[in-house]
């Protein structure tokens, strides 16, 4: 089954996109006190490139990494000055950076082979040993209680399309399972098209001492700043390379 195919690519980039518009501002805050006013920035689950184009209007490089064609598309239109490479933000290996950020939940989807402690434990040695000193760290993962002890039934509509959701966590497995169906209207005729998404969920405690077993001076956000606020099931992270 496909995972951010076309029709949902466009649907999340027309409808989702303010979560990475609200923190870009308090992301961009960040890296910059952490000593970074320009040089590379690697961008994990770059989606349609909302971030990195304000990474590249703001005189910074940046590398995009995604699993979705679809998102890259967009990602390469709307961030030209970008490069933008198809691959797992749990695999890639990086190059040498100022900074790293992976926002949206991207770290925690569970749709490929490899995820939970140890897929996280990988990237954050990956991420520390390419990071220059007092390289920065910034990312977000969903949580327990993203959704609750009860499913959550619900549907969003744009210009050309509906959105269609069904999400549910299942609490002793520790992940949460959405099942998403669009409808995209073609002419005169709708398009349909199914995608299931899993994530694992993490104890924020866990991820903490996780950074800190891999090398990273860290600590919990409770948002990337004033602009955006995490909502319930979602904790972000700023670490440091020791």
């Amino acid at each position: 089954m496909a995972f951010y195919g076309r029709e949902l690519a466009h649907v999340h980039d027309a409808g989702f996109g303010d979560f990475a518009r609200a923190a870009a501002p308090g992301l961009l805050r960040r890296i910059a006190r952490a000593g970074a006013q320009n040089g590379l920035v690697v961008d994990l689950g770059c989606g349609s490139g909302i971030w990195a184009r304000v990474l590249t209007d703001a005189g910074y490089g940046v590398l995009g990494i995604d699993v979705s064609q679809a998102m890259l598309a967009i990602a390469r239109r709307r961030a030209p000055r970008a490069r933008f490479v198809r691959g797992s933000a749990l695999e890639l290996e990086l190059p040498r950076c100022s900074a790293v950020t992976a926002i949206g939940e991207c770290l925690s989807y569970a749709n490929e082979s490899r995820t939970g402690i140890g897929a996280l434990r990988a990237v954050f040695r990956r991420v520390r040993r390419r990071l220059g000193p007092g390289g920065t760290f910034l990312f977000d993962v969903a949580t327990p209680g993203r959704e609750g002890a009860t499913p959550r039934r619900g549907w969003h509509a744009g210009a050309d399309w509906v959105l269609c959701l069904d999400a549910a966590e299942d609490q002793a497995r520790r992940e949460l399972v959405r099942q998403i169906t669009v409808f995209r209207r073609d002419g005169r005729a709708w398009r349909r098209t199914d995608e299931v998404h899993r994530l694992a969920l993490y104890e924020p405690a866990a991820v903490l001492g996780l950074l800190a077993d891999c090398g990273f001076e860290a600590r919990r956000l409770r948002g990337y700043g004033p602009e955006l606020r995490f909502p319930r099931g979602l904790a972000g992270f700023a670490a440091t390379r020791r």
